[in-house]
């Protein structure tokens, strides 16, 4: 399909579908003449889990490259200007679509996937991606300005005993319990945040790394009364992929690259039917996301962690309608 004005009305529509740090949806978009202007919204900030907003600022970035991915198929090659000086606190990105994109077969791919893709955290199965494929997606990182990591069987001991410090860390904290449950139990019918059926119990798992728990032990017994329960036979082990996503240095772009990279490499993984979990425990914090980067021996700075793999695809989260999100 092509246009002679852009719709985006259309691409925000699709860039709402990115993921978000406890699906806080914390983009905003407005449209200054023939572009289209990405900030972050500050009320939606996450104080403990995200102090300086770099989580969402990633966000933003997933985002961003989605309304991308729509422009395109609407006959545009989108221009991405990162603005040293924004116009405005909190903008992050001019979009300018330049007409005459020829659609081609991937754009088509990329954005239906776009619109199936979603997190998964439910279990993973037991099937290993191809060695191509995990090429791939390095290469669809690597092109938004990212790197990855594959964290092999030698470095995931380390990465377990760093994320669980991290998570006990989280967990300790009155600020994050408080928060955790402000994006939990939000009122029914609620546009954003994670709903019970969406973060499903964790006891049963056969996860070699500790899975962020969104109902905490004060509050599990009311919500998931067969927690406590011991198991009669162990959970089956999950070996899913495990890599990280870095960039060079870490400003306020490389966040927005990230975000562009890991929804790049999301997308291309959606199509082969691989999903995706993000581990954010090891990286809200700032001392245990450097102490990641020593253990495993990078240079530059982590970002996010995610494990790849094949499972059973979950519901979809809710999103907030295009009306409040766009100018």
């Amino acid at each position: 399909m092509t246009t002679t004005q852009p719709d985006f009305t259309s691409a925000v529509e699709l860039a709402r579908l990115a993921p978000s740090v406890h699906n806080t949806q914390p983009w905003h978009f407005r449209v200054e003449g023939e572009s289209l202007v990405l900030s972050r919204d500050p009320q939606r900030r996450l104080a403990s889990v995200d102090p300086t907003g770099r989580q969402q600022v990633i966000s933003c970035g997933a985002a961003l490259h989605l309304a991308a991915v729509d422009l395109r198929m609407q006959g545009f090659d989108p221009v991405v200007e990162e603005p040293a000086r924004p116009r405005r606190d909190n903008d992050l990105a001019v979009l300018r679509p330049v007409a005459g994109h020829v659609v081609s077969t991937q754009d088509v791919t990329a954005w239906r996937a776009a619109r199936t893709r979603h997190t998964q955290r439910e279990r993973f199965a037991d099937r290993a991606i191809e060695p191509a494929l995990v090429a791939e997606l390095r290469a669809e990182a690597e092109a938004q300005g990212a790197w990855v990591r594959v964290v092999g069987d030698e470095d995931l001991p380390s990465l377990a005993v760093l994320l669980s410090h991290a998570d006990e860390v989280e967990r300790d904290d009155p600020a994050y319990r408080a928060e955790l449950a402000q994006w939990t139990q939000r009122p029914a019918g609620s546009p954003d945040g994670l709903p019970a059926a969406a973060t499903p119990d964790t006891t049963g798992r056969g996860s070699t790394v500790r899975l962020r728990e969104f109902v905490l032990a004060d509050v599990a017994g009311a919500s998931q009364g067969t927690s406590a329960v011991a198991l009669a036979d162990p959970p089956p082990a999950e070996h899913p992929l495990t890599i990280v996503l870095g960039t060079e240095s870490d400003g306020v772009v490389d966040w927005l690259r990230t975000g562009g990279a890991l929804m790049a490499l999301w997308l291309r993984a959606t199509v082969d039917g691989v999903q995706a979990s993000l581990l954010g425990q090891v990286v809200d914090l700032d001392w245990s996301r450097a102490r990641l980067g020593a253990v495993l021996g990078v240079v530059g700075h982590p970002q996010l962690v995610l494990r790849l793999g094949y499972g059973h695809t979950g519901p979809d989260t809710p999103r907030r309608p295009v009306s409040e999100v766009l100018d």
